[in-house]
């Protein structure tokens, strides 16, 4: 975690009082002692302030700049922060603005654990590259049917059989014991 309360560079570029005055806010930049947390309130206040939240999200990222956060790290703090603050169009912006330095799969459970409707959520999951990962999401998610779908392409008996247990659907528990003897 990087650190700010003692530096002087993060005085003379982004004093907290200087956000707090530009938005007329505490909220937007609370006392912290990281550069993430502030990162992450200035992307939750985004959330509050629709009129200035264009700003909000550039200040986020100059932040990210004069700081030198990594990438990785700046992606992780924005899925989080935008789910959080249920941001979901910015989310879905930031999974379409390029390709993404970290997977899909933490879009993916934003979307899930954020109870997004099922067709958002396959947004990102089929966007996972790794198959073992695509369905772990799913069973997540309870989509038993496309869990299942998983498990017969990766020809895994055990997926195949945690889905016909964790799934109540008489249907889906046929479709199982179907597939269950194509595999074997």
């Amino acid at each position: 975690m990087i650190h700010i309360c003692n530096s002087s560079t993060y005085h003379s570029f982004f004093p907290l009082q200087i956000l707090r005055t530009k938005y007329g806010s505490f909220d937007v930049a609370p006392d912290s002692s990281s550069v993430t947390a502030l990162m992450s309130s200035v992307l939750h206040y985004a959330a509050a302030n629709q009129r200035e939240q264009h700003r909000l999200l550039a200040d986020a990222d100059k932040i990210a700049k004069k700081f030198r956060i990594p990438e990785k790290r700046v992606w992780h703090i924005k899925v989080k922060a935008f789910a959080d603050s249920k941001q979901w169009s910015n989310l879905r912006l930031l999974a379409d603005s390029k390709k993404s330095p970290i997977s899909y799969k933490f879009f993916a459970l934003a979307a899930i654990r954020g109870k997004q409707s099922s067709t958002e959520i396959m947004r990102y999951v089929d966007r996972v590259a790794v198959a073992e990962e695509k369905y772990d999401l799913l069973c997540e998610a309870e989509m038993w049917k496309q869990a299942l779908d998983e498990a017969f392409k990766l020809r895994d008996p055990r997926r195949v059989l945690n889905v016909k247990t964790l799934c109540n659907d008489s249907d889906i528990q046929i479709m199982a014991d179907q597939l269950m003897g194509r595999i074997a």
